[in-house]
């Protein structure tokens, strides 16, 4: 099939600048250990800006409003990106047991994601969806009925990406999800 102008610009956009891979470096760790995140970054030309990285924790998946970050940094030469691959270690400090109860407990499955953005507007969210489980699988087939928090174990599952099409350096700015580049749905769409 042809492609549209539009379709050639949104190529473009996509191109200048992606994540290339996230890799949860310390998946099964204890609740309050840090969470920790080998993400690639693919530059295809220069960016005058940094590209902001934010780690949140999804409190109300029908209220993103209520998302808590748990981190942010700013990637990059301070200001601007050189083209090229950049690879990183995000890490970020663990939900809190607050936090964890207000999301519906350690028992239900809950939700985080890594967001990049450039001057404002996210361009990829990588979702996982969030369980505890006891360390022991006899506690974890018959679990307490009052939580043993230290004998929980968080377990991220495979990653959900989404990307946006956004204006780099000099395009035009089109904040529509491109549903051809998702792989799949993540805990809520991007608010």
């Amino acid at each position: 099939a042809a492609q549209t102008g539009s379709d050639r610009l949104a190529a473009a956009m996509s191109s200048v600048c992606r994540v290339a891979d996230v890799k949860v470096q310390n998946n099964g760790e204890g609740i309050v250990d840090p969470l920790s995140f080998e993400v690639i970054l693919d530059v295809s030309e220069p960016l005058a800006e940094d590209v902001v990285f934010r780690c949140c924790y999804i409190v109300d998946p029908s209220t993103p409003k209520t998302d808590v970050e748990l981190e942010s940094i700013d990637v990059g030469n301070g200001p601007g990106l050189p083209r090229g691959l950049m690879k990183f270690e995000f890490e970020v400090a663990a939900p809190s047991r607050a936090m964890i109860e207000q999301s519906g407990g350690a028992h239900e499955v809950g939700g985080l994601y890594v967001s990049a953005v450039y001057r404002g507007a996210e361009f990829c969210r990588v979702g996982y969806y969030v369980r505890y489980e006891y360390d022991d699988p006899v506690m974890q087939e018959n679990p307490p009925e009052t939580v043993i928090w230290e004998r929980l174990r968080r377990v991220l599952s495979d990653p959900r990406v989404t990307r946006f099409s956004v204006a780099f350096d000099g395009a035009p700015q089109s904040s529509a999800a491109d549903p051809a580049s998702s792989s799949g749905g993540i805990p809520h769409s991007a608010g």
